[in-house]
């Protein structure tokens, strides 16, 4: 099955293009790129809306669309990577649903839960497959990681710990705005955490109780007048007891490799530790296991989701995970903002 892409959104920030991995498939081929409608001036960051977009489009070998409709109006468009700004994701959803493209979804999948809600109902009336794109389940450790304590390597798991800190300060050329912050709804508590939430509610499969966290604007001044943090400690407590910990930002260190990064499970005949993004120690009596070759993340994602696609096999992680992450992640700006734990109420599962 060969699969034409469209795009919709180019040179947002924060969006990334996954397009181009797409495009890498064999399966896969770039066909037309679009902006959309009413973009953000801070998310576009001065960049000419059309011109940008109509470069991009030649230098990738795809027609431009003035309007984004006519790619989805296409008959060799059948995957859309959809890289608007989360304020503008639940409409340009539903009207990719409409005319029946599937979607790739880059992080948040939405602004807040009204438009994630509105992105689930869509994709669920209309049978297409949706991707968001949380690549952090298919980094080979990872994966190994939630096998072994899926299959009782640690016996009943009692903490879980997950920390994911971006050095080397902010991107080049960002100002944190709160254009950005009405475009996006958080900062790099929504940047990574969406990492380290998706990967926690993947992993140890229990409905979230309660969430408790605290954020900071602890590096930037930019960061700072806008009220928009580039540090956060969360705290989740699952319905079968378990609390799981996960502290993301961005820091000014100056470092290599770039981030830093380490997911710790302790259990009742085990530990397990994940440090960086190739080691996985397992502090049991079981034989070690090693954790074997594979395409980096962002590639294996996309080949399990293409073939999900010409397979009519549901998506690895469809929208509906999306929507538990942000959840979560709402729950804990609410309590960071409130200093106080929030109930989940009927909790946030797997």
């Amino acid at each position: 099955m060969q699969l034409g892409i469209g795009v919709i959104g180019v040179g947002v920030r924060g969006q990334h293009s996954y397009e181009l991995a797409l495009a890498r498939h064999p399966a896969c081929t770039l066909r037309a790129v679009s902006q959309y409608p009413d973009v953000s001036p801070a998310m576009l960051e001065d960049k000419d809306l059309v011109g940008h977009a109509r470069q991009y489009a030649r230098q990738h070998g795809a027609i431009y669309c003035d309007d984004c409709h006519d790619v989805l109006e296409r008959d060799d468009v059948h995957v859309v990577s959809l890289m608007c700004e989360p304020r503008c994701a639940p409409a340009l959803v539903e009207a990719c649903c409409r005319a029946g493209k599937h979607i790739v979804r880059d992080k948040p999948m939405a602004l807040d839960l009204a438009g994630a809600d509105r992105i689930v109902n869509a994709v669920d009336r209309s049978g297409v497959k949706m991707l968001v794109t949380l690549n952090t389940r298919f980094a080979p450790n990872l994966r190994l990681t939630r096998q072994r304590v899926r299959d009782g390597a640690v016996g009943r798991v009692l903490t879980a710990a997950f920390t994911y800190l971006q050095a080397g300060g902010p991107l080049e050329g960002f100002t944190a705005t709160q254009g950005y912050l009405d475009s996006v709804g958080g900062g790099e508590v929504t940047n990574f955490g969406h990492y380290a939430i998706d990967y926690l509610l993947w992993t140890l499969a229990e409905p979230v109780e309660t969430v408790y966290a605290q954020s900071a604007s602890a590096f930037y001044d930019d960061y700072r007048s806008v009220g928009m943090e580039d540090l956060g400690h969360v705290t989740l407590r699952f319905a079968d007891g378990v609390v799981a910990t996960m502290i993301t930002g961005r820091t000014t260190t100056q470092s290599k490799p770039a981030s830093y990064f380490r997911v710790d499970i302790t259990g009742t005949a085990g530990a397990i530790a994940c440090h960086g993004p190739e080691s996985c120690a397992v502090l049991t009596n079981a034989a070690s296991q090693p954790i074997g070759s594979s395409p980096p993340p962002v590639e294996a994602m996309v080949q399990a989701f293409v073939q999900a696609v010409a397979a009519n096999e549901p998506s690895p992680i469809d929208a509906r995970d999306g929507r538990r992450v942000l959840e979560v992640l709402q729950a804990a700006y609410t309590s960071a903002t409130e200093g106080r734990e929030v109930s989940m109420g009927a909790g946030a599962s797997s």
